[in-house]
């Protein structure tokens, strides 16, 4: 999948999600971008088919996060300073990247956040590594919580998902919005301790005490995290993005 051209263009940006997130679209003449965040404050930031009113605003107070809604679809992702290497991915229909087929069009998302995370992992965890191809497999909580379901082009460490992507296309671009989990992320019920950087979404959506509990143990299960600093990941995958 080697080309020479288009050349990546990346940026750096910092801030607040929400200040994040509405950074402006890449100019008309760059081809390719990769656009790295770093986070300053949390968010839980919704996917742009679901409400608000599946958030508990009271919960999200006591834990300081922001909540908001990006403009790609799929489930909340939980955003905190330190915990995930959040890298937006731009091309143009030109690139040779491009695929009109969407079940198809983040196949090389996965490949090249694979190739990011294998030289990230412990001695035993690079064999297993795998990526979601298909279609998106979700129920109640992968339609709730991004890391709870999957979708074409994420990364998976066993039976943890490690990294989530979605989309958004228009006539003039593609943006890929991928999220891998790093770092203290914990794979335990966080037992509503709503003033640590241990919690999930789970813990700050509209929930019954039963359902929260049901919510935590699949949270549990399936989402995970590298154990790696985001320096050392978001430079490994700008590393990888050059061979694409």
């Amino acid at each position: 999948m080697n080309c020479a051209e288009p050349f990546w263009t990346v940026e750096r940006l910092q801030g607040s999600v929400s200040a994040l997130l509405t950074a402006p679209e890449p100019k008309p003449e760059v081809a390719r971008l990769a656009r790295v965040h770093t986070v300053t404050t949390p968010g839980l930031v919704l996917g742009s088919t679901q409400k608000l009113n599946i958030v508990d605003p009271a919960r999200a107070a006591v834990a300081g996060v922001e909540v908001l809604r990006r403009r790609s679809g799929g489930g909340s992702v939980l955003l905190w300073p330190g915990l995930q290497v959040w890298v937006d991915l731009f091309i143009t229909p030109s690139d040779p990247l491009w695929s009109d087929d969407v079940g198809l069009a983040a196949g090389w998302i996965g490949k090249l956040w694979k190739a990011a995370l294998l030289p990230c992992l412990s001695e035993n965890e690079p064999e297993l590594v795998s990526l979601h191809t298909g279609r998106a497999q979700a129920d109640r909580w992968g339609r709730l919580v991004c890391f709870a379901g999957r979708g074409p082009g994420e990364v998976l460490v066993g039976e943890h998902k490690v990294v989530g992507v979605s989309q958004r296309r228009s006539r003039n671009r593609a943006r890929f919005q991928t999220t891998a989990r790093i770092g203290a992320w914990s794979s335990e019920p966080s037992e509503s301790k709503l003033n640590e950087s241990k919690l999930s979404e789970v813990d700050l959506l509209d929930l019954t005490e039963a359902d929260r509990e049901s919510g935590q143990a699949v949270v549990a299960a399936r989402c995970g995290n590298v154990a790696a600093d985001a320096e050392a990941v978001t430079e490994s995958l700008l590393s990888a993005l050059a061979k694409f």
